[in-house]
């Protein structure tokens, strides 16, 4: 038998959690999708495919990597930071997206 030793004042990150998981998914699917039309679409020596694909896989990594050391205390909190930090990376995604495809079209 474990004892819960959680503080029942403390707050419930695991809704949270999930509403930043939906959001960053909705977030993530857009800009891979433009990525690799434009990738296939294109085809200049100048932009290869590795490096949009190399952000594509290591910023939300090193997002996550970032998140899992905040530190918030309840339910789900580690979880929660993990989130986080995917879903600012996401953000930032989006803008790196918007400024590439902005300095792209001529």
């Amino acid at each position: 038998m474990t004892i819960d030793s959680s503080n029942p004042n403390e707050q419930n990150y695991k809704p949270l959690a999930f509403i930043l998981v939906l959001f960053s998914s909705i977030l993530m699917v857009m800009p891979i999708d433009v990525v690799i039309k434009v990738s296939e679409s294109v085809r200049h020596p100048v932009t290869p495919v590795f490096i949009p694909a190399l952000i594509l896989v290591g910023l939300p990594t090193l997002g996550a990597l970032v998140g899992a050391f905040l530190r918030f205390q309840g339910p789900g909190g580690r979880l929660f930071g993990v989130i986080l930090g995917i879903f600012i990376a996401s953000v930032i995604l989006m803008a790196l997206l918007v400024c590439w495809l902005f300095y792209s079209v001529d």
